[in-house]
């Protein structure tokens, strides 16, 4: 992907603007992306504020239907729906929205607890995780999973995290996915049980997406720069250098990854977009930046229309 990648995505997303919910509607940066979003056509936007909440008794009902609110007082389901995380999830599962997104002003844990429990999982997703878009200086774009979901991955979780990161780059981009599984150790430079789970989700991957070009396990340097790959001794692979998905070995990495390169290395970082749910659903990071918040109304945009192909492919089978 070139350096226009973001101009790119928001120029497909004004093609067909999509009903986005944003649940910090207090906040001044997330005000100015709806703004911007509206005058450039890239999202239609629906700003929440702590003052939204409009026919309380409708959205309380919906929420008491739902199995995880069921056992909810009557003044608890008040104050829940009072909360525009819970609104703005509501608002998305009953098709007042097309796609919502949250945490500009919340902690990862609260927007996933509304999104989980309210939005749900896709019927064929297995492990929902969040990935960030990365824009190196350069205009090199890759995803970096898992950054926001799953502490701990299993071996066969964190093969689902690289062959749906997989599937998410070729959405986004149109472009065929590198997957390198990271570690410390680069093809059995170091053995410690860390590398091993890592090698045993790269099996995994690959025995359930052989069509997928997918490595591992490797360090990041090798992933990305060819002369580092080389002087490891993986310099013949197809993957040296040429990494454009990289899997995180748990959330730890991910997450300290993808701010020591935004807040160290100058690279844009928009994210984390959240891959497997039921309906397009976004969390975004606590230091995100106006421009970070207009670029995801734009991802969220092209998932809706993704989606909306989808279901009209469905209904005319």
């Amino acid at each position: 992907m070139s350096a226009n990648s973001w101009q790119d995505f928001r120029s497909q997303a004004a093609r067909a603007p999509a009903r986005i919910v944003l649940a910090d509607g207090d906040d001044d940066r997330v005000r100015e992306a709806a703004s911007k979003a509206q005058s450039q056509k890239i999202a239609e936007p629906i700003l929440l504020t702590s003052r939204s909440l409009k026919d309380k008794d409708r959205w309380v009902q919906v929420l008491l239907t739902l199995p995880k609110y069921k056992n909810l007082t009557r003044a608890e389901a008040e104050s829940r729906v009072s909360d525009p995380l819970t609104l703005g999830c509501l608002m998305l599962r009953e098709h007042e929205a097309d796609g919502f997104i949250g945490g500009a002003t919340r902690t990862t844990t609260d927007t996933l607890r509304a999104i989980f429990s309210i939005v749900g999982l896709s019927p064929t997703a297995s492990t929902l995780f969040g990935f960030f878009m990365i824009e190196a200086k350069s205009g090199q774009l890759v995803i970096l999973a898992d950054c926001a979901v799953i502490p701990d991955p299993s071996p066969k979780q964190l093969a689902q995290v690289g062959i749906g990161a997989a599937q998410a780059y070729e959405f986004f981009t149109g472009s065929p996915a590198k997957v390198a599984f990271l570690s410390f150790s680069t093809k059995g430079s170091a053995e410690h049980p860390f590398v091993e789970k890592v090698r045993k989700a790269m099996e995994i991957a690959r025995e359930k997406a052989p069509a997928l070009a997918i490595d591992g396990e490797w360090q990041a340097d090798a992933a990305l720069d060819r002369f580092s790959a080389q002087i490891k001794g993986v310099g013949n692979s197809p993957m040296a250098g040429q990494a454009n998905v990289l899997v995180a070995p748990d959330l730890n990495c991910g997450n300290i990854a993808y701010k020591l390169v935004q807040r160290l290395g100058g690279c844009r970082a928009v994210g984390p977009v959240l891959w497997g749910t039921a309906q397009p659903a976004n969390d975004l990071s606590r230091g995100c930046l106006t421009e970070d918040v207009l670029d995801m109304m734009a991802l969220t945009t092209l998932q809706v229309q993704k989606s909306n192909v989808l279901e009209k492919t469905a209904h005319a089978r």
